[in-house]
C-alpha cells in the first residue's frame, strides 16, 4: 500500500483519539486488566500508562478535572484489546505493516512526540499504535470489495410515548430471533416496512442516513443466524434491525471501488476483529467496565451499548 499523504482513516482516527496500544502479559484475573483467551494484560500495566497520561496528555488531565478519568482507562484497554485481535488477525491472514511505511505515516503526521497525546499513548508506544493502524486498514481493504451480508430486516424511527424507537427495534429483534424463518413475516406483521437485500461496503457510501457507518457495525461482523440491532448514527434518530441470513467473503457481483484509505475500510477492518473475539472470549477487569462485543469496546455498563446480538433459534445459517 503506497501512501499518498496521510490517509484520510488515519486523520479521522487521530481526531478522535482512538487507541490502539500493545500490551504485556498477566497470569489470572486477579492482576489482569482484560484476558483475551489465553493472553492477559497486567494490571499494573494499564495503571501506568494511565499515570503517563495524567502527565502528558491535556484530555487526560481534563477529564481528572472533571473527574471522568475512568474513560482514559477504558481507552486504555480498548486499544490493548484491539492491539492482541489485530496481531491474531494479522498472523491468520498473513498481513505485514512495512516498518518504513510505519516511520513515514509517523513523520507526515507530525513526529511521535505530536501524535501521543492526541491518541492517548506514550511516545514509545507510537510506532505500535500506527503500526495496529495500518494492519486494520490493510484487512478492511483486503475484504471491502468481496464482504457481502444477506439481511432481511427494516429501520425503524418512528416514536410514541413510552415506546422509544430503540424499544420497539429491541422487542422485534427477540421476535424475529424467535421465528427467524418467519423474519420478514414478523416485520411486516408488526406494521415496519421490509428491507431484504445483500449488502456491502460500498452500497452503504455516500448516503447521508447514517448507513455510511454500517461497516464499522455489528452488521458485518455478525454470524448468520444472528439478530442485529444497531443505530448506525448518533446524530440521526432511527435503529437498524436485521437478521444476517449468509455472509460471504467471496462476492462475485462487481462494486463500486473503495479507497484504500477511506475511513469506511479502516471501520470495517477493526469489524472483521469481531469473529476473533467472540472465538476467543475477552473477560474484562469490573473496575474498568464491561466488554461489549456489539459496540467492539469496553463499556461503563451494559447500558451504554448503541448495539445488541441475539441468536436466532435456527441452528445451521439460514440461506437466503
Amino acid at each position: 500500500m503506497r501512501i499518498m499523504g496521510r490517509p484520510r482513516a488515519l486523520v479521522a482516527v487521530l481526531t478522535t483519539g482512538l487507541l490502539l496500544a500493545g500490551c504485556g502479559a498477566g497470569p489470572s484475573q486477579v492482576d489482569s486488566a482484560v484476558i483475551i483467551g489465553d493472553r492477559s494484560v497486567p494490571l499494573e500495566s494499564v495503571q501506568q500508562e494511565v499515570s503517563w497520561l495524567l502527565k502528558n496528555s491535556p484530555d487526560a488531565q481534563q477529564a481528572q478535572q472533571q473527574r471522568k478519568l475512568d474513560l482514559n482507562a477504558r481507552v486504555v484497554v480498548d486499544g490493548r484489546i484491539m492491539h492482541e485481535l489485530i496481531s491474531i488477525a494479522a498472523q491468520r491472514e498473513g498481513l505485514r505493516a512495512d516498518p518504513m511505511q510505519v516511520n513515514e505515516l509517523i513523520e507526515r503526521s507530525g513526529g511521535a512526540a505530536a501524535i501521543a497525546p492526541r491518541v492517548n499513548t506514550s511516545v514509545e508506544r507510537v510506532p505500535e499504535f500506527v503500526s495496529d493502524f495500518l494492519l486494520t486498514q490493510e484487512l478492511g481493504a483486503k475484504y471491502a470489495s468481496s464482504l457481502s451480508v444477506d439481511v432481511v430486516g427494516t429501520v425503524i424511527t418512528e416514536e410514541a410515548p413510552g415506546s422509544t424507537a430503540k424499544d420497539q427495534a429491541l422487542a422485534l429483534a427477540k421476535k424475529i430471533a424467535d421465528q427467524p424463518a418467519r423474519a420478514g413475516e414478523v416485520i411486516s406483521e408488526s406494521s415496519y416496512r421490509v428491507l431484504e437485500q445483500p449488502l456491502n461496503v460500498a452500497a452503504t457510501q455516500g448516503e447521508q442516513s447514517g448507513a455510511e457507518a454500517l461497516p464499522g457495525s455489528a452488521l458485518f461482523g455478525a454470524k448468520p443466524g444472528t439478530v442485529v440491532v444497531v443505530q448506525p448514527s448518533q446524530q440521526q434518530a432511527g435503529w437498524f434491525v436485521a437478521l444476517v441470513k449468509n455472509r460471504t467473503t467471496a462476492s462475485s457481483a462487481p462494486q463500486t471501488p473503495i479507497a484504500p484509505d477511506s475511513e469506511a475500510v479502516y471501520q470495517l477492518g477493526k469489524r472483521l476483529l469481531q469473529p476473533i473475539a467472540e472465538e476467543l472470549g475477552i473477560k474484562v477487569n469490573p473496575r474498568y467496565g464491561v466488554w461489549d462485543v456489539a459496540s467492539m469496546a469496553v463499556l461503563p455498563n451494559a447500558d451504554e451499548a448503541t448495539g445488541y446480538q441475539f441468536p436466532a433459534k435456527a441452528v445451521q445459517p439460514l440461506r437466503p
